[in-house]
């Protein structure tokens, strides 16, 4: 079976501190996406770009579960475009960009938990994780789709870079 990657681009982040230590989110370390994520959805082919400066915590999993499900692994990519659904309320709209979806209607929270899971076995992520990661942000992630929705306000790595740095 031929296999085809989904994403373009290479994935380049970089931890995001303070210079004393890393900036936080809820215990988790933010990152900030140097260069656009692209991916290219399964069924209807639409594409979703996560532009440059968007600033994740990376898979958005509890410190407690980090031993079974550490934020950064073989999922890291789908998280990322899962962060962005969520944190555009779905549109794709972000910080002053132009809509970066290439659909004409915003994702729903279902579709865009959808995508992770599609893009999690694109990814070559097991059965198991997926199924497991995708029902966590089933059950989990409704306050996170209502807060970010209600809030439009997604950091970028400006918010983060004093002239010093």
């Amino acid at each position: 079976m031929q296999h085809f990657d989904r994403f373009g681009g290479k994935l380049v982040l970089v931890l995001l501190d303070n210079k004393l230590m890393p900036s936080l989110k809820e215990g988790r370390s933010l990152w900030g996406l140097q260069r656009p994520l692209v991916y290219t959805t399964g069924d209807a082919g639409d594409t979703i770009t996560v532009p440059a400066g968007f600033v994740t915590d990376l898979a958005s999993v509890p410190r407690w579960a980090w031993t079974l499900i550490p934020p950064d692994g073989p999922w890291v990519k789908a998280a990322i475009i899962h962060d962005y659904l969520y944190d555009t309320g779905g549109t794709g709209i972000w910080k002053g960009h132009d809509a970066s979806i290439t659909r004409p209607r915003p994702y729903t929270r279902a579709e865009a938990d959808a995508i992770m899971k599609e893009a999690m076995e694109n990814r070559g992520v097991g059965r198991f994780f997926r199924t497991l990661i995708y029902l966590a942000v089933r059950i989990g992630g409704g306050p996170g789709w209502k807060e970010s929705r209600a809030a439009a306000v997604t950091p970028i790595i400006e918010d983060y870079v004093t002239e010093n740095d």
